[in-house]
């Protein structure tokens, strides 16, 4: 009996180390982890900055052009009408008249359309490497990857700017080009940074005969 006793008495202390043991690997494991997070999220702040600055750009510059692209491909006649050129007695160009009135009404819908675009934007994936955010060299881009989501907000403004380029004797070649910068907003675990971008795209393009005119007048249409 009093064997029995004392081995019962053994295989409890034994029992109760063994859980001890267990208890103490997985405090050790959550703490591990917890550090891990920690020294994660704050690789992360500066490479999560650097890469959602980079998925802004890129969806506000595929704003940009998408929103050209729509505008102008619906009605593609009326930018016959944009340009009126006059001539001299001798055929020469003299004057290059730009239609404001459709200007105006091109560059608003032009960036109304970038701005729903960027707005549309509010739950954007941003994936990043466990490697990356590591920070070793020897890992960058290895291991699975980690995602993040950001939101976008902007606002767009444009200018139409008409360039001429010699192409040959007495010919010019005649570009229309609208410049569009827009501005975003990221918003990214809790916090915000802003960045830019920058398009210049050709709307119209005409080869003229004569020499580059000295100057060129936006009037009403």
């Amino acid at each position: 009996m009093k064997k029995t006793k004392k081995r019962f008495r053994k295989m409890k202390r034994r029992r109760s180390h063994i859980e001890k043991k267990i208890i103490f690997m997985l405090l050790l494991f959550l703490v591990m982890c917890v550090v891990f997070a920690v020294l994660i999220d704050a690789k992360a702040s500066g490479v999560l900055g650097a890469m959602a600055a980079d998925k802004a750009k890129n969806v506000a510059m595929q704003a940009i052009n998408d929103s050209v692209s729509e505008v102008i491909d619906s009605d593609e006649e009326s930018y016959k009408e944009l340009v009126d050129y006059r001539y001299d007695g001798e055929g020469n160009i003299i004057s290059v008249n730009t239609n404001i009135n459709l200007t105006n009404a091109i560059e608003g819908a032009i960036l109304d359309g970038v701005v729903k675009r960027i707005n549309s934007a509010s739950r954007c994936p941003v994936s990043i490497p466990v490697g990356t955010l590591i920070g070793s060299d020897l890992l960058v881009g290895r291991g699975p990857a980690i995602t993040f989501f950001i939101s976008l907000s902007g606002n767009a403004r444009s200018g139409i700017e008409n360039l001429f380029e010699s192409t040959g004797i007495n010919q010019s070649r005649h570009q229309i080009q609208i410049r569009v910068e827009a501005d975003i907003s990221i918003i990214l675990s809790g916090r915000s940074m802003r960045t830019s971008v920058e398009n210049t795209i050709v709307i119209g393009e005409t080869i003229i005969v004569g020499q580059i005119p000295e100057s060129y007048v936006r009037q009403p249409g």
